[in-house]
């Protein structure tokens, strides 16, 4: 698959423009690319988020540059799910509405918190689409996939 990534909205630092150098990798360099688990983005983010996770990738990352190690760390908000369908319902807006409105609260967030992303993302977008259906035609069409019935427990008593 050729380097997909490219600058889209929501950028926190900076990303090279397409025809720029590449930050990663480079040959005869420690080269280091750190994600962080992706916030559902169905609400502001919580301190779960931030401790849990994005602080966490953020303070190493920042060690890493402290060591002359070339360093990409990225994180989006993941736009997809039965929370934020479930959120927008109770707005009353789309699920698109929605993470619109949480992405911005996410990215002023995370910026009060001076979390150091290099890219923060959105999976929602259309280069993030193209990506995943391409990982997933490949593994397709290379026989890696498997299609299987699963019986899975639950409570006939819950919502």
């Amino acid at each position: 698959m050729s380097r997909k990534i490219n600058p889209a909205e929501g950028i926190l630092r900076s990303i090279p423009a397409p025809g720029d150098p590449a930050i990663l990798p480079k040959d005869g360099e420690e080269n280091v690319l750190i994600t962080s688990a992706l916030p559902y983005c169905n609400n502001v983010p919580h301190l779960g988020n931030i401790i849990g996770s994005t602080l966490s990738a953020d303070v190493f990352s920042r060690y890493n540059r402290t060591r002359n190690r070339r360093t990409l760390y990225i994180c989006g908000t993941d736009e997809y799910g039965t929370a934020t369908e479930t959120q927008a319902l109770k707005e009353g807006i789309s699920p698109r509405e929605l993470c619109d409105k949480y992405n911005a609260t996410h990215i002023e967030t995370y910026k009060w918190f001076d979390i150091g992303f290099d890219y923060f993302g959105r999976t929602s977008t259309p280069l993030q689409t193209e990506i995943c259906q391409e990982i997933y035609n490949n593994l397709d069409a290379n026989h890696l996939l498997v299609k299987q019935e699963k019986e899975q427990t639950y409570c006939e008593g819950c919502d």
